[in-house]
């Protein structure tokens, strides 16, 4: 295994970029650096065994969550289109490297690889010798420093467990009654039990039984009334709204074709897609406005000039080429950014339609602006005095 200290502690892109092409000869892989495809240009093609890939490495200068993930899933989406333009059958690696990339940051790439790109040939490295690898041939690159065991920290608590994916579809389904029509796709009725609740919700009982003892014990039921009754919902909603304060991964997008009009365009691309639908969902994601541009479209914008957001929910290039968009050269100058959300159901289940858009419901809006540094909290706060008083103006 070639020593960490080979790429220097403010190496550039060209010294990772060298570094694992090094790894890949010293594996006994055959390197080209900088294949040219077509049109397109690779920054390694490597071959072995029957193995051939088309390598799209990217480096952040830290190894942080938010910075790993869009690069990752930048580096896929490009080397799979890069990959498709070989002459001869080729697979595509999308690589990523930073400084040091901690266990806790790898973890959470694995995650994200799992829930999104689960059939993507993949590799992750760091400066300090931690080497991870994912596809036909590639295991063999895998290095973990017993050095780094020492320094491993253990994990910190999850601390909202009440805030899984389907929990925050089911406090919604709750709380249903008390957002105005149009504003949330979700059943408005009460419920005397977990099984109504997981009835109209959708969901397994014992998800909801789960789910409604959590509640209880944390004081959030009113144990007096006949129904399933939220109480303290102020408390409830800040510690909601504190589980969404860690930034989402987002992903840059430019238009394939120039256009005028971007809201209004993506708003179009989005409806079309929707009104299309394919019974194949790795085909067809479900995709939906976010932010401020689904705060707009529910008639609550207050914060403007801010890039379109969207959600979709797994990466697929053909999904988005469908759409009009291309990571091709975004990061200079992004039309749009797409999300992966860490909470699909919760997000989809409750988008609802407006002119045929499908549009973020406003509890998700208010959940996902408040940390947003364009004024995020002004129009969380729009939000909650206009559209969301009935929740915070409980009986004491």
């Amino acid at each position: 295994m070639p020593k960490p200290n080979l790429i220097p502690p403010n190496g550039s892109a060209s010294a990772y970029e060298h570094w694992l092409a090094s790894l890949f000869r010293r594996n006994g892989w055959r390197v080209k650096a900088h294949p040219s495809l077509g049109d397109r240009e690779a920054d390694l093609m490597v071959s072995q065994n029957g193995s051939h890939y088309i390598v799209e490495l990217k480096v952040a200068s830290e190894g942080r969550g938010d910075r790993l993930v869009p690069l990752l899933a930048q580096a896929i989406l490009q080397a799979q289109a890069i990959a498709k333009a070989s002459p001869e059958p080729a697979a595509s690696l999308a690589v990523v490297a930073a400084p040091m990339i901690s266990p806790s940051v790898a973890a959470h790439l694995h995650r994200f690889l799992a829930e999104n790109a689960p059939d993507a040939a993949v590799g992750i490295f760091d400066r300090e010798g931690f080497q991870f690898f994912a596809g036909r041939g590639l295991e063999k690159l895998n290095a973990f420093p017993s050095s780094r065991v020492r320094r491993r920290q253990l994990p910190l608590p999850d601390s909202t467990p009440l805030f899984s994916d389907l929990n925050q579809w089911m406090l919604k389904v709750l709380l249903a009654p008390l957002v105005p029509e149009g504003l949330l796709h979700a059943p408005r009725r009460e419920y005397r039990n977990a099984s109504q609740l997981a009835e109209a919700a959708e969901i397994s009982v014992m998800s909801a039984y789960r789910f409604v003892r959590q509640l209880g014990q944390e004081g959030f039921l009113d144990k007096d009334d006949a129904v399933l009754r939220l109480v303290r919902r102020d408390e409830l909603m800040r510690r909601w709204q504190a589980a969404h304060l860690r930034a989402l991964p987002e992903l840059p997008l430019r238009w394939i074709v120039s256009v005028k009009g971007r809201e209004r365009r993506l708003s179009e691309s989005l409806s079309y897609y929707a009104d299309h639908p394919d019974k194949n969902r790795e085909a067809q994601p479900r995709v939906c406005l976010g932010l401020f541009a689904a705060a707009e479209q529910l008639g609550f914008g207050f914060v403007y000039g801010v890039p379109l957001s969207f959600y979709i929910e797994n990466l697929n290039r053909e999904v988005l080429a469908r759409l009009g968009l291309s990571p091709e050269g975004a990061e200079r100058a992004p039309d749009v950014y797409v999300r992966v959300p860490a909470f699909r159901e919760s997000v989809f289940r409750a988008a609802v339609l407006r002119e045929g858009v499908p549009v973020a419901d406003i509890l998700q809006v208010w959940l996902d602006v408040a940390a947003h540094p364009a004024r995020g909290a002004a129009q969380a706060e729009e939000i909650r005095r206009r559209a969301l008083a009935a929740i915070f103006k409980e009986k004491r």
